[in-house]
């Protein structure tokens, strides 16, 4: 009988505590899915000598995983946990086994030898993961010791990973994480590299990388609307096959939760298609939105994107033609009134900025395209570059930037009586060193510029802080490859293309991170390329030794443009 109302007691107790727990409950720190086996890191080939053992540390070194298990015991607790890729060309080199150095790396101790490795490095990824350029010859001394079981260890490593190319393309996969330029108008990639293995992690690892920031490059240039919000739980793949991203507890409108989510789901649909289920604290970030999809996003790249009609304009004959007709456009501009240089159309279309000789040298005049273009009061220049305009607002576009005698960036601004204004623009950053600017370009989002600097390609953030704007932090792309560059634009939010006075490849395209270059194909041009232009969803344009010629893509010959303007033409689309 005491046991039979023991049993009762308990009984009524669970009912009790059932009654007491709540409709949600809060959610639990959970694992990243490991998947059903832990990846398998291949060991070094057995009893290779010193010298195979060091290029098969290279060869395999796709994950700092593998890489480590070429070290020695005492190696692996000093290398970084988390070791820096540096990238070489691919074929780099280790002298010859009849050469090799084979004096004791210490006193005596015949158990120690040294390799020397030589190669082009590319550049390397930071600890924001993304890639920063610096082409230049490098040489790593590394020690080599024979373990007690007879086989070879490295005990002195360099300090980072060092990777081949084409290894490094097959290890690692670039992915545009998602910000917004300072008034929040359009959004900005910012490109950075997750490892692809293993696989289930790559949400999480992406989705990390996104909390915590833009790269350093493009620090002050973006904001980020998930800036001190964090993950309170990791980033999982439900039982229907959604990817659960839970943050930490968000306390924002629902226009700037949209922002939230817009940015969450550009940057991981990347490495997914799976939908992305976004949650705070277990509840929809969005309110009675659960799942979301690329789709589910809306458009904020309208005003970086030029109006489908506009299909372009060009300087020929000191006049501005359509590209679309040939002809000649309403107006001054059209008409001859200008001695016109070079010009730029807003991106909205309804802007022109011309730069004009004038009896002192160069001068810049902006105003509406089909109506008289006021004179913009700048100081005397015996040269001005092609003008470049930032993105516009409800009322087109309001800023045109230009370069003074190669080394003194100004901006032209419209004020609110509608007459424009120049500022300066602190660009010692840029032309630092001496060096010359003949080409600049506004991005499209307005936060990078694209500059030609002593014929190389530099790219940078623009930094505003109240009025004072900055160009910071420029990287020289694919240095000493790609040089004598005489015209650039940008083919989209993340890549340049760029016309270049050399016959091996007067026309190539660059990643903005300069991790590769892109020749096009040159068979149908006559050399040299004078001038170039490209937007997105448009073909390129160049002007050769013959005329105006157009592509769609690197690898197919180019096609006589339908009107072109013949040698010395200067085609441009908005921007």
């Amino acid at each position: 009988m005491n046991r039979l109302l023991v049993v009762i007691m308990v009984f009524a107790s669970l009912l009790t505590g059932c009654a007491n727990i709540p409709d949600r409950t809060p959610p639990k720190v959970v694992l990243d899915a490991p998947g059903p086996q832990e990846r398998v890191v291949r060991k070094p080939t057995p009893d290779l000598d010193p010298l195979s053992l060091v290029q098969e540390f290279v060869f395999r070194a796709g994950t700092p995983d593998a890489a480590r298990t070429y070290l020695t015991d005492e190696a692996k607790q000093h290398w970084p946990r988390i070791p820096e890729p540096t990238i070489l060309q691919d074929g780099f080199k280790t002298p010859p086994a009849p050469i090799q150095d084979t004096r004791p790396a210490q006193g005596s101790d015949p158990e120690e030898k040294v390799v020397m490795l030589t190669a082009t490095q590319i550049g390397r990824l930071k600890a924001d993961r993304a890639f920063y350029p610096g082409v230049q010859p490098v040489e790593y001394r590394i020690v080599v010791r024979r373990q007690p079981d007879g086989q070879w260890r490295i005990s002195t490593p360099p300090d980072v990973l060092l990777i081949e190319q084409t290894k490094f393309d097959a290890a690692y996969r670039r992915v545009n994480l998602q910000y917004f330029d300072p008034e929040q108008r359009v959004m900005v990639s910012d490109p950075r590299y997750v490892e692809i293995e293993p696989s289930e992690g790559i949400e999480g690892r992406v989705m990390r990388l996104l909390l915590a920031g833009p790269s350093d490059s493009l620090k002050g240039a973006v904001r980020s609307q998930l800036e001190g919000v964090d993950l309170r739980t990791n980033v999982v793949r439900e039982n229907d096959g959604a990817i659960l991203i839970n943050l930490t507890q968000v306390d924002k409108s629902i226009e700037d939760r949209q922002r939230m989510a817009a940015q969450i789901v550009k940057s991981v649909s990347e490495v997914t298609t799976s939908p992305l289920r976004l949650t705070t604290e277990g509840r929809e970030l969005v309110p009675q939105h659960g799942d979301w999809r690329p789709a589910d996003v809306g458009s904020y790249d309208v005003l970086a994107n030029p109006k489908a009609d506009l299909l372009g304009l060009v300087v020929a004959g000191r006049t501005i033609r359509s590209m679309r007709d040939g002809k000649p456009i309403e107006g001054p501009a059209g008409a001859g009134a200008y001695d016109i240089v070079s010009a730029a159309q807003s991106l909205d279309g309804s802007q022109l900025a011309v730069v004009h000789r004038t009896p002192n040298g160069m001068g810049l005049r902006i105003g509406k395209i089909n109506a008289e273009l006021p004179e913009i009061g700048l100081p005397p220049a015996a040269t001005l570059t092609r003008p470049t305009w930032l993105l516009g607002d409800a009322n087109g576009g309001g800023e045109v930037w230009t370069v003074l005698d190669g080394t003194v960036v100004v901006r032209a601004v419209r004020t609110s009586e509608g007459t424009w204004e120049d500022l300066s623009v602190d660009a010692s950053e840029l032309t630092a060193d001496g060096g010359t600017i003949t080409q600049l370009r506004l991005s499209r989002d307005g936060v990078r510029v694209a500059a030609v600097v002593n014929g190389e390609v530099k790219v940078a953030s623009v930094v505003r802080t109240n009025d004072a704007v900055a160009i910071r932090l420029p990287r020289t792309l694919q240095g000493g490859k790609v040089k004598e560059v005489i015209s650039l634009d940008w083919l989209n939010k993340v890549a340049l293309i760029v016309a270049t006075e050399s016959n091996t490849m007067p026309v190539a395209s660059l990643p903005i991170d300069g991790l590769t270059v892109n020749p096009y194909n040159s068979s149908t041009l006559t050399l040299p390329v004078t001038a170039i232009t490209a937007a997105p969803s448009r073909p390129a344009v160049v002007t050769d030794g013959s005329g105006m010629w157009s592509t769609q893509e690197a690898g197919k010959v180019w096609q006589a443009h339908q009107h072109s303007q013949g040698p010395g033409s200067q085609p441009f689309f908005p921007g």
